[in-house]
């Protein structure tokens, strides 16, 4: 009887552990996938570490029995204090909030279960015979040589890019040029064309640090991030092949109307996709050689593209950009040689927008606010600007002679099914949910980001059509457009479970000053409407 009693109390803890929605996952630092006993876990949003693992991210922290304090930051600063949270037993840090207020940021995958952790460029600058460089979190970096031309490399690895590009250096007597590129997802690459290239030291592990470019310049290491040994990097890399001329591909429209636009890669290859709005484009970087731009531009509407352009990126490899002369369904379609990227019309669209039946979904209602904000004795509340913004949004889209059907009309809770039930049985053509933003930490993130679900293309396209309005008259931050599997592994419900084109408008975040002080504006909550309308009609009519 005991061993039977032992047997269902352990069931039942085993149970209760995979109840509490966390999965064990890995994390990836500096290019370096870390061995954890006990693992990390992983809750869908964030990364919870054992503080016993802290030590090996080699970053600016003391840890005390409920809190880690990041030591780079002012004590009085409340954002130096990161409060400790209990997991399956273990106090553990939350990494990417630890990341964001240390200035990094992290990268999830959901294939591997791993979260990186990468530092941002923040410098690169020539003071005299010296290179300066500083990175947001310690880079484990090195240095190694190439020919024709002559060049000095520095790659840091688990590093990237800021959004803003760092000011490149300007060229000197013994510097002829400077470029700073992505080299791969985890690696910044620096390359100083050099007649003579040199540099001491030639690896490190640091945050902020010189490199002599003279045999007779002294390099002090300027700030040290931690107290770490040197890293044992590997021998220099054999001379890089020159890469090819990158020459412009050619769109064709087939028998199905599918406009596609092929590029050969080399085997491996995999180009950085990204889709833009103000103007609506879509752009790959790919690998290749380009010696300046070109550009040209498409007569013929039936292409969707108004405009192709490549442009060299600096540190190597060229952007291609397609400036569309609509919004298009795309899909990308990677192969041993190449990738290929196929466009069509949306789904749903055609005709004009009085013939379609439109899905307003205010989010939240009645006992369910969604994201709340205490100002005194005043609560601003995300279900009141949500309905404010659908009702002059059906009322738009009612003068344009669409059938506009509302998910609530007034204060009161709608289920998640019930919405999206609401609009499947209607066969609307669209769906489009209004909600407000909020995250932990307030005026930590500003913008408008829009949802759609998993890899719909047709979702996607109407998000961006309605973000290139957005963003010409909110004067908020543009997000982007997302897929809803960054926050959920089975994506949003409401997206989930819609059998038409469906998007989640999140319009900003009501936990930042300035988002908010726009979101409680009437005159706001109406130019956005009008975008949403003016993005919605452009997207069904091709304009």
């Amino acid at each position: 009887m005991r061993r039977v009693a032992a047997g269902l109390l352990l069931g039942l803890l085993l149970s209760l552990a995979w109840a509490d929605g966390l999965r064990e996952a890995k994390l990836s630092v500096r290019g370096e996938t870390l061995e954890l006993n006990p693992p990390a876990l992983w809750d869908g949003r964030e990364l919870w570490l054992p503080v016993m693992h802290l030590e090996k991210l080699g970053l600016p922290l003391e840890v005390s029995t409920h809190a880690v304090r990041l030591t780079t930051l002012s004590p009085d600063q409340s954002a130096a204090h990161l409060p400790l949270e209990m997991k399956r037993g273990a106090s553990c840090a939350p990494i990417r909030d630890l990341a964001r207020r240390l200035g990094g940021f992290t990268r999830w995958d959901e294939p591997s279960q791993t979260l990186t952790l990468l530092a941002r460029l923040q410098e690169a600058r020539l003071e005299g015979e010296n290179l300066r460089i500083k990175t947001s979190l310690p880079v484990a970096w090195r240095t190694f040589k190439l020919e024709n031309p002559n060049r000095l490399v520095i790659d840091l690895a688990g590093c990237a890019l800021p959004d803003v590009p760092v000011p490149l250096p300007q060229p000197s007597e013994r510097v002829h040029a400077v470029r700073i590129g992505q080299f791969d997802p985890n690696t910044v690459r620096i390359a100083l064309e050099m007649d003579t290239p040199h540099a001491v030291p030639e690896n490190g592990l640091h945050s902020e640090w010189q490199i002599a470019l003279t045999p007779t310049s002294l390099a002090p290491v300027v700030a040290e991030a931690i107290d770490a040994p040197p890293v044992v990097m590997e021998e220099a890399r054999p001379v890089e092949p020159t890469p090819e001329p990158f020459q412009m591909p050619v769109l064709q429209r087939n028998a199905q109307g599918v406009v596609q636009l092929s590029v050969p890669l080399p085997e491996g290859a995999r180009p950085k996709v990204q889709f833009l709005e103000n103007p609506l484009r879509i752009a790959l970087d790919v690998p290749g050689y380009l010696q300046e731009a070109v550009e040209q531009v498409m007569d013929d509407p039936n292409l969707f593209v108004h405009t192709l352009r490549a442009v060299p990126v600096e540190g190597g490899g060229v952007r291609l950009v397609l400036e569309l002369s609509r919004s298009v369904g795309a899909q990308i379609l990677s192969g041993k040689t190449g990738v290929t990227l196929n466009l069509r019309a949306p789904r749903n669209t055609g005709g004009k927008l009085r013939e379609k039946i439109i899905v307003i979904d205010p989010g939240h209602g009645g006992a369910q606010p969604g994201a709340r904000w205490r100002e005194g004795k005043t609560v601003i509340e995300e279900k009141t600007i949500t309905l404010a913004i659908s009702l002059h949004l059906a009322e738009l889209l009612s003068r344009e002679g669409a059938k506009v059907i509302l998910t609530r009309a007034e204060d009161k809770a709608v289920g998640l099914y019930e919405r999206t039930a609401l609009s499947n049985s209607a066969n609307a053509h669209f769906f489009i949910s209004i909600h407000c933003d909020s995250n932990p930490r307030p005026n930590s993130a500003s913008g408008t980001t829009i949802y759609y679900h998993k890899n719909d293309a047709d979702s996607r396209a109407l998000g961006q059509a309605i973000l290139n309005e957005i963003v010409k008259v909110s004067g908020l931050p543009s997000r982007g457009v997302r897929s809803d599997s960054v926050l959920y592994q089975s994506g949003l419900a409401v997206l989930r479970t819609s059998t038409m084109p469906a998007v989640l408008i999140e319009v900003g975040f009501l936990n930042h000053s300035f988002d908010r002080a726009k979101l409680v504006q009437p005159a706001f909550q109406k130019r956005i409407a009008e975008a949403i309308a003016k993005g919605l009609k452009a997207h069904v009519e091709g304009q």
